[in-house]
């Protein structure tokens, strides 16, 4: 084995063997778990090298090694090998996951409790991107004598209400007048080409009927909004205090950024064919230098897809919690797609 590999080796071993026990790995405990033959002083020699490379450090003068970013980076880049759930696993995803599936609201914030009940971290669940989001539908619905509900349905599933009062009596028949007119303005209609000004040419267009129905027209106006932005759900913040790696973390920092959704939505958005992963100073923030964030995407259709992402300590089982998101992404993928009709 040329002397390279074999380096390559000790630290996927290090790695490996430090995500299992949180303890500083020496040469002799690394013998015991390579696959190949090697004296002790021939790995502490590799191991001294790693650390000249600045992909191990030592806690302690006499204590063994620990990756270090770079290191996790190397390993999760090179020598990462893929992981598979197993048949029970995937059952306990697939079982939650479809009796959750009647809105995509609801079947994403069930995503994001199983997978961090699965991994005990931190998960996030970011709605289909509306960016190319349409109007399917515009519903009006009385919910007494002087207040109703506007509805609008978009493509990616999202549904929007805004409730909204007039100032006459209103009458089933209006409701269905007014909910034509409006369906045949914004059919198909981007959620994003809904701006005030776009309003305010509808309204011109209603003539004097525009006089009596602005309350209405507000209420579309701030429900197509609502559409327009990407809708993230986090559970399991409370996992990431229990462990011992981020005990010296700002837990308040830590917990504004996850309760921040346009903070979320911007990592969310980081795209990889498969996954992204994310390791300390790589987040940008000096509140996150203990956390790694992996985010994988999901996809109903073309025009149809979100992220589902995992935050938790930078020592933590990538491959299976990698293989825990793909298989979640998969499956959220073909409910959304199912429920939304593609």
């Amino acid at each position: 084995m040329e002397p390279t590999q074999r380096k390559m080796k000790v630290l996927e071993a290090v790695v490996e063997e430090y995500i299992k026990s949180g303890e500083p790995v020496g040469s002799k405990a690394l013998c015991d778990v390579l696959d190949f033959s090697v004296s002790s002083a021939t790995v502490r020699n590799d191991m001294a090298e790693l650390a000249n490379l600045g992909l191990l450090e030592q806690t302690h003068t006499s204590s063994g090694r620990v990756p270090t970013e770079l290191g996790y980076r190397v390993y999760i880049d090179k020598l990462m090998k893929p992981s598979e759930l197993g048949q029970r696993e995937k059952t306990a995803l697939n079982d939650t996951l479809y009796m959750s599936a009647n809105t995509p609201e609801n079947l994403l914030e069930t995503a994001a409790d199983v997978l961090s009940r699965i991994t005990g971290c931190a998960a996030a669940a970011a709605s289909p991107t509306s960016e190319k989001a349409v109007i399917k539908r515009v519903k009006f619905m009385q919910t007494g004598g002087y207040t109703a509900m506007a509805v609008l349905i978009t493509s990616t599933g999202s549904v929007k209400t805004r409730l909204f009062r007039c100032d006459f009596l209103i009458t089933q028949q209006f409701v269905e007048t007014f909910e034509k007119l409006m369906n045949e303005k914004l059919e198909n209609m981007p959620v994003t080409a809904v701006t005030p000004a776009f309003m305010q040419t509808t309204a011109v267009s209603l003539g004097e009927m525009s006089m009596i129905v602005p309350n209405m027209l507000v209420a579309v106006h701030d429900a197509a909004k609502d559409a327009s932005e990407t809708g993230v759900f986090i559970k399991g913040q409370a996992n990431l205090f229990t462990m011992p790696e981020l005990a010296s973390a700002d837990g308040k920092k830590v917990m504004e950024l996850l309760g921040h959704s346009s903070e979320l939505s911007k990592l969310l958005s980081t795209e990889n064919s498969k996954y992204d992963v994310l390791i300390g100073s790589e987040l940008h923030n000096p509140a996150l230098t203990n956390l790694s964030f992996i985010v994988t995407h999901y996809k109903a259709s073309e025009e149809c897809s979100g992220a589902l992402a995992i935050v938790g300590p930078v020592r933590m089982n990538y491959p299976k919690i990698i293989a825990t998101l793909e298989y979640a992404a998969d499956t959220v993928g073909t409910l959304l797609s199912e429920m939304l009709g593609f």
